[in-house]
């Protein structure tokens, strides 16, 4: 059934990708957005919405994921801006999902998925960012995952990366 609605190669895949896009940069006039590049895992592009409190939604877009072709993550986080009692970095903590379609390995190495195959993971984060200045961060973060399809288990991942807010 899924493999009917997203397809990897096909025409309905992209339209989803743009309508989830469109509705990121509609999401809220008032927050910030900003938008980067992510490499670890996943490696792909990294949007940011900063709500202007102690929260900010972080989205990433994986092509060529550990656990699938094309990965998603939706993550909350909650932001610690005094943990280091510095105005350049802030420590920040985060629950989200993790949505992967296609070929990759699972939480067993020795257990592949095919192409079709959908893939479910619970994801936790801590990070730092490094605010150098109001338009540009960089980030470091790590976290576990906790698998929910093809294969139950856990595995941690590392990334860093960078953001502009136009």
């Amino acid at each position: 059934m899924l493999n009917l609605i997203f397809t990897i190669n096909g025409i309905r895949m992209k339209k989803w990708l743009v309508i989830l896009v469109v509705m990121l940069f509609s999401y809220n006039a008032k927050a910030e957005l900003g938008f980067g590049l992510i490499f670890g895992e996943p490696t792909g592009i990294t949007l940011k919405s900063r709500t202007g409190g102690s929260n900010d939604l972080i989205f990433n877009l994986g092509l060529k994921s550990h656990y699938g072709g094309v990965r998603f993550d939706g993550i909350y986080t909650f932001n610690f801006p005094q943990a280091f009692n510095s105005r350049d970095f802030e420590l920040y903590a985060g629950i989200g999902a993790v949505v992967a379609f296609g070929e990759g390995n699972g939480f067993f190495k020795e257990k592949k998925h095919r192409d079709e195959d959908f893939n479910l993971v619970a994801k936790g984060l801590i990070g730092v960012n490094f605010k150098p200045s109001k338009q540009f961060e960089i980030f470091l973060e790590l976290g576990p995952l906790i698998g929910i399809t093809n294969g139950v288990g856990a595995d941690m991942e590392g990334a860093i990366g960078f953001r502009f807010y136009p």
